[in-house]
């Protein structure tokens, strides 16, 4: 549970808060660039498996090979996407 509130909740508010500031400034392109992200992970919260504590992954389920590299996967997707959008924020 602490794990899940140092990590996954800041990093779901940080990327609504950047999405909204992108736009209330009118950057449309860098909104629309950052939605997908944003609708997926409003998603996966709203999905996440019920347990007696706050998380993302089932205890049960996390050393599944299949659950493990789809989880894997999901985090090198999201790594590459906040590195491209900090090149494109920099430009």
């Amino acid at each position: 549970m602490i794990l899940f509130l140092q990590l996954v909740l800041p990093e779901y508010g940080i990327h609504l808060f950047i999405s909204l500031l992108l736009l209330a400034g009118g950057q449309w392109t860098a909104f629309i660039l950052n939605l997908p992200l944003l609708i997926y992970n409003i998603f996966r919260y709203a999905n996440r498996p019920i347990m007696s504590v706050p998380g993302l992954y089932d205890p049960t389920e996390v050393m599944n090979a299949t659950e493990m590299t789809r989880c894997q996967r999901e985090g090198w997707i999201k790594l590459t996407f906040y590195l491209l959008s900090f090149f494109y924020y920099l430009y």
